[in-house]
């Protein structure tokens, strides 16, 4: 006889996986649901518990218990394998076809290209009011160029923020950048000369790779697993290695990675961190992604874990809140008054307007419920884009399920070319990132990135399966 607890258990999960109780949604209390079918406080909670067990509810701290989408099985990708040598990065290359075979895309292309959310997924409202006023009320916001640090209201709410995670941040090294980008370019040249190397995951973001081409660094690419990261027992062969002497830096995205989606596991993160700093590697941390996993507990960063601030700690609001105000920020730590040099250097200052229309919407708990609805949202988007690839896309895909983020890496049998594919498809009005993008070696010729930021519609459904049809005759 199947028990009480596993019944209602059953009856729920069917909810979830018809799609009658919604990804986000809040189910009853386990007093209500005692109530509801007239069970004991004990079996309800046991209900509830053997639904967590299987990942279709997840337990929020005071709020209570909120629906899962169900996880898809898919084969994955296997962990990379690239060769350990420096490498000089030519991505550029591959961008300028990329150019070129964007020139014949159809006009109303569906971005699953770029990397960046729904507008309709942000607090966009809310900061145009923000601007205005504060435009209105504080006009040497504008006339003025502003401090080098940035906004104190705004470097102290981030410094709040990591507390949340047990990361201790001191103000006085935060600095505001323009975009992540600015803080990553600063870190770079804080720690390298030209000709140095840095590690780098494989696959690697592709911006990663055009700042070192920018700077003259070389890239080494180490072994990444799709859902666990950069391989830390392979860093250490390859700094032990002759030529690993020549690596400076350790630059990686460790929660929810671009492109892969990989989030480290502390254990690994902790391991990091100790490694680089026994064999004096720079570690740049890009923790653009870390605050939108799919679970209530956040990813710990690898600052985390480093009670010397010797991790650069990068990240912005550009997947989360404004894409546009192009804010970021850069805890440097050890580096902080080489970095404050190459700031006043390169930018000055960063736009105060902006610095301080982000402090208001941030300050008060809006930013909280915002990011509970992009959280679902991406998930959701992420599975919906999942099954469209399985019932389109050629037998033999794989595809790495993400723990966080909006994006999916794919990788079509063997044979695929992605970049020839690029061309067709812009073509049939749909843009994607070809995985040869993010190697420095023109790797993953059969992968490819997409962006599941996009509320799932007819249309956006509609280019991804065009996209499969495109893949099955390739």
């Amino acid at each position: 006889m199947i028990p009480a607890y596993q019944r209602i258990a059953d009856d729920i999960a069917g909810l979830i996986h018809s799609g009658r109780i919604a990804a986000g949604s809040r189910l009853p209390s386990v007093r209500e649901l005692a109530a509801q079918r007239n069970v004991s406080i004990a079996t309800a909670v046991g209900a509830l518990r053997a639904l967590e067990f299987r990942e279709l509810v997840e337990a929020r701290p005071r709020s209570g218990y909120f629906a899962r989408l169900p996880r898809l099985t898919t084969p994955e990708p296997p962990i990379s394998r690239p060769p350990a040598r420096m490498r000089s990065v030519k991505v550029s290359d591959i961008i300028a076809q990329m150019f070129s075979a964007a020139s014949t895309r159809a006009p109303d292309a569906v971005p699953l290209g770029a990397a960046f959310p729904d507008p309709e997924l942000l607090p966009t409202q809310s900061l145009q009011r923000a601007t205005a006023r504060l435009a209105r009320t504080t006009p040497r916001l504008i006339s003025g160029y502003g401090t080098l640090e940035g906004s104190l209201r705004l470097r102290r709410w981030i410094v709040a923020r990591y507390l949340r995670s047990s990361t201790a941040i001191d103000v006085s090294e935060l600095l505001i950048t323009n975009g992540g980008m600015e803080a990553l370019q600063l870190a770079l040249h804080a720690v390298c000369a030209p000709g140095d190397a840095v590690a780098v995951e494989s696959p690697c973001y592709f911006g990663f790779l055009q700042l070192l081409e920018t700077l003259n660094l070389k890239a080494c690419e180490i072994p990444t697993h799709p859902r666990s990261g950069l391989s830390v027992e392979a860093l250490e062969r390859v700094l032990t290695s002759p030529t690993g002497r020549t690596i400076k830096a350790c630059l990686l995205c460790p929660t929810h990675s671009n492109p892969l989606g990989a989030t480290m596991p502390d254990a690994d993160k902790a391991a990091l961190v100790e490694l680089c700093r026994r064999r004096n590697v720079a570690l740049i941390e890009d923790d653009l992604y870390g605050e939108l996993q799919y679970t209530e507990r956040r990813p710990l960063p690898l600052r985390h874990f480093d009670p010397h601030g010797e991790v650069m700690l990068v990240s912005a609001f550009s997947k989360t809140l404004a894409p546009g105000a192009r804010v970021g920020f850069i805890a440097a730590g050890k580096h902080t008054e080489r970095v404050r040099a190459l700031k006043f250097a390169a930018s000055v200052s960063t736009a105060p307007l902006m610095q301080e229309a982000l402090a208001d919407v941030l300050d008060g708990s809006l930013y909280d419920r915002h990011l509970r609805r992009l959280r679902a949202a991406c998930e959701q988007q992420v599975q919906q884009a999942m099954r469209c690839i399985l019932e389109s896309f050629p037998d033999g895909t794989r595809i790495v399920q993400p723990s966080g983020g909006f994006l999916l890496w794919v990788q079509l049998p063997e044979g695929a070319d992605t970049l020839d594919l690029y061309r067709r498809a812009a073509t049939e009005g749909v843009e994607f990132a070809p995985g040869p993008l993010f190697s420095s070696r023109g790797a993953f010729g059969d992968s490819l990135r997409l962006n599941c930021g996009h509320r799932i519609t007819p249309r956006i459904e509609g280019a991804f399966r065009r996209l499969g049809k495109l893949a099955r005759t390739a």
